[in-house]
């Protein structure tokens, strides 16, 4: 990447992030190769099955159709992007539930827990559908998003939240601390969690070399 392109952040980052800024520094900016483990090939199967089942009973609609639903309605697998003054952030969401009032920005996940990070990358993509609203979509500014964390097995939501000023502070900081790590000025910090050292493929693998607990 040339030092005036403006980097690209994905949204998936700011879980990563939150669980191991090493790993998360290792695997995107030196771009160390992550082994393909079974739990992402199962992933990538699971979201397959259910966008094909939505595919046979989905109705083609356009974006301002979808907005002006009275009805919750819902949309899968949305990719978005936005550029800001420094940086680009990108996202693919799960699924995206709409009615009268609201916006449901919806995230599936396998054994699922509202950890921060978690909460993080779903008010990323809360940003992202935000702002292609307010710049294609005004009309529907009013809606209030919420941030919802639902298990991928069961379908149960875990956590749900409407989305805030403060929720999009606390992810721009963040990223402001990323593109510090893609741009040289600080070095990663390292998380002092055994288990999680004990857990990660590039620890076993000896391509991170610190050592926690």
């Amino acid at each position: 990447m040339k030092m005036t392109e403006k980097p690209t952040i994905k949204a998936s980052w700011l879980g990563s992030h939150e669980y191991c800024e090493y790993k998360w520094y290792l695997e995107n900016v030196l771009k160390e190769d992550i082994p393909i483990v079974r739990a992402m090939i199962i992933g990538k199967e699971v979201h397959k099955i259910k966008e094909d089942e939505f595919k046979k009973v989905a109705k083609p609609t356009t974006p301002k159709e979808f907005l002006k639903s009275k009805l919750y309605t819902i949309t899968k697998e949305i990719t978005l992007e936005k550029e800001f003054n420094n940086f680009i952030l990108v996202g693919k969401i799960d699924e995206l539930g709409v009615d009268v009032d609201h916006l449901y920005v919806i995230d599936d996940k396998p054994r699922a827990k509202p950890y921060l990070g978690t909460k993080r990358q779903i008010w990323a993509y809360c940003i992202l559908v935000k702002e292609f609203i307010r710049e294609d979509y005004p009309e529907y500014l009013n809606k209030k998003i919420f941030a919802v964390l639902r298990d991928r097995d069961s379908d149960n939501e875990v956590w749900k939240e409407e989305f805030s000023k403060n929720n999009a502070i606390d992810v721009l900081n963040i990223i402001s601390r990323m593109l510090f790590l893609i741009k040289g000025k600080s070095e990663p910090i390292p998380n002092d969690i055994p288990g999680k050292c004990r857990a990660c493929v590039l620890h076993k693998q000896e391509k991170c070399s610190f050592s926690c607990g």
